[in-house]
């Protein structure tokens, strides 16, 4: 069976969304090192990112690769999505990745638009504040969602050598 080009898109797209939502749930010993060893939170790299262009972003969590701490944070714009590769030492941007999503695809594939991020009654920053709070740890992951009319948050939360995660309504109540 042959697949559009759309068709192949939205297939290599919900694979990765797939991947990287459940990359958080198990941090190794030397993840959780590198993670407490950053100066660079999930939020400062969230706002680096949307510095380089005007968007907001949509999902962000902690990877240790080649010995290396990153942010990988998704940026909605108007151009569409973009992952930034943001040092989790220095705040550098390390790689930009355009995901080729855009237009009504962009919407298809996130379930939001800009005005709706733009809306959103609690911030990223807000959501990310409270569930640090609530576990006492350290951001891992975020994603955002557009659920029943409104932005939400899903938030994992490091404390110790296990993640927990947490749900941030539009009205910033943890669910």
């Amino acid at each position: 069976m042959k697949l559009n080009s759309s068709a192949q898109i939205t297939i290599l797209v919900l694979a990765a969304s797939f991947s990287f939502a459940s990359a958080a749930h198990a941090a190794r010993p030397r993840e959780v090192e590198a993670l407490n060893r950053t100066s660079v939170s999930l939020v400062q790299a969230t706002q680096i990112a949307e510095k380089q262009e005007a968007g907001k972003t949509i999902g962000a969590e902690f990877d240790f690769e080649k010995d290396r701490s990153l942010w990988e944070v998704k940026v909605l714009g108007n151009a569409g999505v973009k992952e930034y590769k943001i040092d989790a030492a220095s705040g550098a941007v390390i790689k930009i990745e355009d995901e080729h999503i855009r237009g009504k695809l962009t919407n298809f594939i996130t379930g939001m638009n800009m005005k709706d991020l733009e809306s959103a009654k609690t911030s990223l920053a807000q959501a990310v504040a409270t569930a640090e709070k609530k576990f006492n740890g350290k951001a891992i992951k975020v994603q955002v969602e557009h659920e029943r009319g409104n932005i939400q948050y899903d938030v994992f939360v490091q404390t110790g050598n296990k993640s927990e995660k947490i749900k941030i309504d539009a009205t910033g109540q943890a669910r």
